[in-house]
C-alpha cells in the first residue's frame, strides 16, 4: 500500500493542521515525494534526501525535532544551509504494517517564532495522532482495494461458470448475478435490488419465494415474448450463523446437459446425404426428395426394409436443415419398455438429476429435430398422446401451463403402416399426420447395381478403421459379394465385411476364408445371421481390448450403444 494513493486526503490533512497551528506542514511518502504541503509561511525547502531532517525520520522510523538547523548533524555541512527557508522542524514517521511509508512534519520558517517548541511533547503527540489517522486511512483504503480485488475475482470466476447464477437476499431482491443469467433471461439493464419475481414471472419462482425449499434440477421452462429458457433450476437457502441471508438460484440449460442426457446411437455430426451411396434412379430420386424436404419444417416418414440406413438418412436430413446447429434426439420405440418410453418422450414433473432427466426428449428437442425409430412399435396410447403434441405444438407441464414446441419430427418404419391402421394396431390420425411426406428407400434387391458401390466403400472404410490397408481380397470373393442380393441390406454388408476383415490373419482373403458365409454359398439364406455375427465380433473385441471404452471406439459406436448390445446378447 502506497501513501501516494491518499494524496488528496494528505493535502487536506496538511491544510487543516496548518490552519490550527498557524505553521507550514509537509507530508512525504517513502520515495521522498511531497504528497501534502502548505507553504504559506516559508518558501519551498530544498529537495528532501536521505541526509535531510525528513530523510532521517524515514530512515530511522523515529521522531526528529530540530529547533535550530545549524546544530543538526546533517545540516552543518549542507551547501544550501544559508539558503534553506526553514530554521527547524518537528517530524514523526507514518507507519503501515510496521513499515515506514512516509513522514509528516511541522516546518518552522526562518525569522519566525513558533509555539511548536514551547510544548514539544504536545506537538509530537498531536503529529503522532495525525500520523495514526493517515495510517488508519491507509488500512481502510487497502481493505477496500482488497475487497474490490476479491469482488473482481469472484465476478470473473462466476462469469466463467456455464450455469446461470442469481443471488437473492431475504427481501427477494437481486444481490448479484452472472453474465450467463443476463444471457438466458435477456437482462439489458442493471437489476441489482430488483425483485426476482418481477424479473422472472413464473409460478415456480413464486412458489420458491413462498416456501423457501432447497431442491435440485427441477424442470423449468420460461417463455415470455422473445425470451425463452428450457432446462433445470436448483435452489439453495443461504443460512449463516442461523441468520437468513437469502437464496442462490442456478439455471442449467438443456444445451449444457445435452451430452449427459442424450443417448443418440452413433450420433455423428458429419453425416450428410453423401453418406448414403447409390446410383439407382429410384434411390437417387428419393434422396433428392429428402433434400428438398430437409429445408422445410415438415414432418417426414422414412419407409424401407431393415438395414437400409434410415437412421443415417434422418441425421442427414437434420444436418442439411436450418436446424443443424440445434439438437438431434433419437427415440427407439422398439427396444424400450412402454412405461420408460413414455417417460423418455414426454418426461415427468418429478424432481430429477442431470443424469436422470425427467424433462423428456420432446422438450429437449425444442428448436431441433427428434427421430422416432420403429414408430410402428409405439403403443397406441402413446401414439394418441403424440398426435396431441403434433396438433397443438404444445406439451403440458404438469400443473403449469403448457409451452410451445418448435420441433421437426422424423419417423421411420419397416412395416406397412396403412395395413396396421386397417388392423387397428396403429393410430389412423397419427398415420395421416406423418405420412404426408414419405420417403421410401428401395432395398438392395431392388437396386442390385448399387451393391458394388456399397461393398467397395465399406471395404475401404473398414480396412482403414482396422489399419489393414494392405489387405487384399481376391476377385473371386469380390464377385461373390457383388452377385449376392444381401437380403438384410447395407447393415448386413457392414457386419459381414467387418467380420471378414477383423478375423483375417493373412494379407489375402480367399474364397476358402469365406466359404462358411452365405454370400459365398450362393444362397440368400444366411448361414449365420447378422445378430450372430455382431455378437461374435463383440466377443472378439472384448478379448482384444481391456476396457469397454476401447471396444466401443474400435467398433465405431457409442459407449451407450455398446452397453445396450452387451445387455441384448447377455455378455459381461
Amino acid at each position: 500500500m502506497y501513501l501516494v494513493e491518499l494524496k488528496e486526503i494528505a493535502s487536506k490533512f496538511a491544510e487543516t493542521i496548518s490552519k490550527i497551528l498557524n505553521i507550514d506542514v509537509i507530508i512525504i511518502d517513502d520515495k521522498y515525494n511531497m504528497i501534502g504541503n502548505t507553504f504559506y509561511y516559508t518558501d519551498e525547502p530544498t529537495p528532501i534526501s536521505r541526509y535531510s531532517m525528513l530523510g532521517e525520520v524515514m530512515h530511522t522510523g523515529k521522531v526528529v525535532a530540530v529547533s535550530d538547523k545549524s546544530t543538526y548533524k546533517h545540516c552543518k555541512n549542507c551547501p544550501d544551509l544559508k539558503k534553506c527557508a526553514i530554521s527547524g522542524l518537528v517530524s514523526v514517521p507514518i507507519f503501515f504494517e510496521n513499515k515506514v511509508v512516509g513522514a509528516i512534519a511541522l516546518l518552522v520558517p526562518v525569522n519566525k517564532t513558533s509555539p511548536v517548541f514551547e510544548n514539544l511533547q504536545n506537538s509530537i503527540e498531536f503529529l503522532e495522532r495525525m500520523s495514526d489517522l493517515l495510517s488508519s486511512k491507509l488500512y481502510s483504503t487497502d481493505n477496500y482495494n482488497k475487497l474490490n480485488v476479491i469482488k473482481k475475482e469472484r465476478e470473473i470466476i462466476i462469469n466463467m461458470i456455464e450455469d446461470a447464477l442469481v443471488l437473492i437476499n431475504n427481501k427477494k431482491e437481486v444481490v448479484h448475478y452472472n453474465q450467463q443469467f443476463e444471457k438466458y433471461f435477456k437482462i439489458e439493464k442493471d437489476i441489482t435490488g430488483d425483485n426476482i419475481e418481477q424479473i422472472i414471472d413464473h409460478q415456480l419462482i413464486h412458489e420458491m419465494m413462498m416456501f423457501r425449499e432447497d431442491f435440485s434440477y427441477k424442470v423449468f421452462s420460461y417463455d415470455k415474448g422473445n425470451n425463452s429458457f428450457y432446462g433445470f433450476i436448483s435452489s439453495r437457502n443461504i443460512i449463516i450463523n442461523g441468520i437468513d441471508h437469502g437464496m442462490l438460484l442456478t439455471f442449467k440449460s438443456i444445451g449444457k446437459v445435452y451430452n449427459a442426457l442424450n443417448e443418440i446411437m452413433d450420433n455423428k455430426v458429419n453425416i450428410s446425404f453423401d453418406t448414403l451411396l447409390g446410383n439407382d434412379p429410384v434411390f437417387v430420386d428419393q434422396i433428392n426428395k429428402a433434400k428438398q424436404l430437409s429445408v422445410t419444417s415438415e414432418n417426414i416418414l422414412i419407409c424401407g426394409k431393415p438395414g437400409l440406413g434410415k437412421s443415417v438418412l434422418s441425421r442427414a436430413i437434420h444436418n442439411f436443415s436450418d436446424r443443424s446447429n440445434q439438437y438431434f434426439l433419437y427415440v427407439d420405440c422398439e427396444n424400450i419398455p412402454y412405461e420408460l418410453l413414455e417417460h423418455e418422450i414426454f418426461g415427468s414433473e418429478n424432481e430429477t438429476t442431470v443424469l436422470n432427466p425427467s424433462i423428456g426428449k420432446l422438450r429437449m428437442a425444442h428448436k431441433g429435430t427428434i427421430f422416432f425409430k420403429n414408430i410402428s412399435e409405439m403403443p397406441l396410447y402413446l401414439q394418441k398422446r403424440l398426435v396431441e403434441v403434433i396438433k397443438t405444438k404444445q406439451i403440458k407441464l404438469g400443473t403449469y401451463k403448457g409451452f410451445n414446441l418448435d420441433i421437426r419430427m422424423i419417423f421411420d418404419t419397416s412395416h406397412d403402416l396403412d395395413a396396421l391402421v386397417k388392423q387397428g394396431s396403429f393410430d389412423e390420425e397419427l398415420y395421416y399426420r406423418i405420412s404426408k411426406n414419405t420417403i421410401t428407400i428401395p432395398s438392395l434387391e431392388e437396386r442390385k447395381g448399387d451393391i458394388k458401390i456399397i461393398v467397395d466403400n465399406t471395404l475401404h472404410k473398414l480396412k482403414n478403421k482396422y489399419m489393414k490397408t494392405n489387405l487384399l481380397i481376391q476377385e473371386e470373393v469380390l464377385d461373390m459379394m457383388y452377385n449376392y442380393s444381401w437380403p438384410n441390406n447395407v447393415r448386413e454388408i457392414e457386419k459381414v465385411m467387418e467380420r471378414i476383415i477383423c478375423n483375417s490373419d493373412s494379407d489375402v482373403i480367399t474364397p476358402e476364408d469365406v466359404k462358411h458365409l452365405n454370400f459365398a454359398s450362393g444362397s440368400n439364406k444366411e448361414i449365420m445371421n447378422v445378430e450372430d455375427m455382431e455378437k461374435e465380433l463383440i466377443i472378439k473385441m472384448m478379448k482384444k481390448y481391456k476396457s469397454k471404452n476401447q471396444v466401443a471406439e474400435a467398433m465405431g459406436i457409442g459407449r451407450a450403444t455398446l452397453y445396450r448390445k452387451l445387455k441384448k446378447y447377455e455378455l459381461n
